[in-house]
């Protein structure tokens, strides 16, 4: 059998049903018509010069005999020929059951040999064989269903080696319980006919019989429908019941709770016994429910189907937990508002984490923004320093030239004077080393006011300061330089003239003490936007690890420093870069050309 409804098992034209099919169950309600059917169904093979085997109780035996004996037959006469062999059903079943179950291999035993000596005539001609057994009826009324099923595949089993038409038989009785419909659909599968009563053979006409045959099948459609929904249904009920981690529950319109399961008492603390028919507000804050909040959100599940919040809610001991909560309308197939189905989550510790993540990335930013405005006010404040520092420097060359330069200037006048006036040697050697060392003052106040701040750089510009520069620093330290302007170098703003500067003078001193070379080239370029200086050298280099602490002062320099110079370029949206191999340093720093307009 391979079909799901009565309808692949059922013959509705086999009338006798039992001369063309090999395995038939008749259903019936009274015994006497089921031995008036074992009549038929065995006097019509007798009849036929066939066997039969008759493996039945007692009384249905003894009711037989007569019953054959009354169309004419002669039972005893036949089994002295070997065609008609009578069983007792409770014995034979003894005879191959152990602990309760069908062995197998004992039935084959048994009932294939009984088979083997009544299909055969003396002379080997094989002959029609009909066999009732009425085993599975005991096992079933024993309530033993899935033993009465396998001796019918049993049977089925020898129908495929022995050629013979088998009917099996059950009370109608037998199938009053909604635990039968599983098995009473399984065992139509094991038939390829099914009598569905004893009025089915008395029928007349073919449209009769396939009344009752469509009767059956909608009966058993419907049976096996229900079965499956009830199944259904159980696996649903019991896997609500079986989740802890959420509560799962059904409210009835008013909102009135009427189910719960195993996670609804777990999370809201309430046995079952306690809530069922309590309203479901008893879970909110007081101030969610003077607020109506339970009632909007059915009226919200009701309108749009579902409804999803979240928020605080209360356990019966009064502590409370953050909920995830979705309630859902439940209609029927005309639309009618049945209930609700709610289902409540504990997401207490998520909540409480996302808490502290987001404080955190809020400290995390505070953190950031102080941080970056103190590397502004660090930053301003470093620059403010370099200010005061080149205002210092300019103020205290313009006061070395005005004043003391001046004074000296008057003071070798005067000494001049004096010494072409001056009649003793002695008082003119003397005069003309007072001369002298007037005339270097001068020179040296000179040198040092324009180092700070030299004058040519504010009038001229760094493109006529930088050569300048250059003939004192050889002079001084004896290193040849070479110098390179770009013809369209032209005036930058104040600061920027002024920062490329200190970079040269720094760069220079650094080369003059530390790198070695005998040579250095300064260029001034106009590149992508930028004004670049840089400084070249033919040294012996940086060391590697002194320029891995990028940002130190390495050159402990009384002036600014790569930190300083680094700074600058910074503050004037420029860049700076310090590039060293063995063969030698190069400096380089840039600023805008068109950030600002010429001071």
């Amino acid at each position: 059998m391979h079909g799901s409804a009565v309808q692949s098992v059922i013959s509705p034209t086999a009338h006798p049903v039992y001369a063309q099919a090999p395995h038939i169950v008749q259903l019936y309600d009274d015994d006497t018509f089921l031995v008036e059917v074992l009549s038929q169904f065995v006097g019509d093979i007798l009849a036929a010069n066939g066997a039969a085997l008759v493996i039945a109780t007692p009384a249905h035996r003894k009711q037989l005999d007569t019953k054959l004996s009354a169309r004419g037959l002669d039972p005893v006469n036949a089994a002295l020929q070997g065609r008609y062999l009578m069983l007792d059903a409770d014995e034979t079943l003894g005879r191959f059951m152990g602990d309760g179950a069908v062995d197998e291999t004992r039935f084959n035993d048994i009932i294939e040999r009984i088979l083997g000596k009544i299909c055969c005539t003396a002379n080997g001609e094989e002959l029609p064989v009909a066999v009732f057994g009425e085993m599975v009826a005991l096992l079933w009324a024993e309530g033993k269903m899935e033993e009465a099923l396998h001796v019918e595949q049993l049977w089925n089993h020898l129908g495929k080696t022995h050629p013979f038409s088998l009917l099996c038989a059950y009370p109608i009785s037998g199938f009053s319980s909604e635990t039968h419909i599983e098995p009473f659909l399984k065992l139509c599968r094991e038939h390829s006919d099914v009598a569905p009563s004893e009025h089915y053979l008395v029928l007349n006409s073919d449209d009769a019989r396939l009344r009752a045959v469509a009767q059956l099948e909608q009966r058993a459609q419907v049976l096996e429908r229900n079965m499956v929904s009830r199944q259904s249904d159980e696996q649903f009920r019991l896997l609500v019941d079986t989740v802890q981690d959420y509560a799962i529950f059904m409210l009835d319109p008013e909102g009135k709770i009427s189910s719960w399961n195993v996670g609804a008492g777990r999370i809201h603390g309430y046995k079952s016994e306690e809530i069922l028919g309590k309203h479901f507000s008893c879970f909110y804050p007081q101030e969610d429910v003077e607020r109506g909040k339970p009632q909007k959100q059915l009226a919200q599940a009701s309108q749009e189907g579902r409804v999803e919040d979240e928020g605080w809610r209360v356990r019966r001991d009064g502590s409370w937990f953050w909920a995830n909560v979705v309630i859902t309308a439940i209609r029927d197939s005309s639309g009618k508002l049945l209930g609700f189905a709610k289902i409540t989550r504990d997401v207490t510790e998520r909540m409480r984490a996302q808490q502290a993540l987001h404080k955190e990335i809020a400290e995390r930013r505070e953190t950031q923004r102080q941080l970056h405005n103190s590397e502004r006010s660090l930053r301003q404040l470093s620059l403010h320093l370099l200010r005061t520092q080149d205002e210092e420097r300019r103020h205290i060359g313009r006061d070395l030239h005005d004043t003391l330069g001046q004074s000296l200037a008057v003071l070798k006048m005067k000494l001049e004077s004096l010494a072409f006036g001056a009649q003793q040697d002695e008082a003119i050697g003397d005069l003309a080393d007072c001369i002298r060392l007037t005339e270097d003052s001068i020179k040296e106040v000179r040198t040092v006011s324009y180092l700070l701040y030299p004058p040519m750089l504010e009038e001229m510009g760094l493109k006529s300061a930088i050569p300048w520069y250059l003939d004192g620093f050889s002079t001084r330290s004896g290193i040849e330089t070479k110098f390179e302007g770009h013809p369209e170098f032209g005036r930058l703003p104040r600061e920027s003239e002024l920062a490329l500067f200190r970079v040269l003078q720094e760069s220079l001193t650094n080369v003059h003490r530390h790198s070695g070379s005998r040579t250095a080239c300064i260029r001034l370029l106009i590149k992508d936007g930028m004004g670049t200086l840089e400084i070249e050298d033919k040294g012996k280099g940086i060391p590697k690890e002194i320029l891995e602490q990028s940002g130190q002062d390495w050159t402990a320099a009384p002036r600014v420093g790569l930190r300083g110079m680094n700074e600058r370029m910074q503050q004037l949206g420029g860049k700076f870069e310090l590039i060293s191999e063995k063969l030698g340093t190069t400096v380089r720093a840039m600023v805008p050309v068109q950030s600002r307009s010429a001071k």
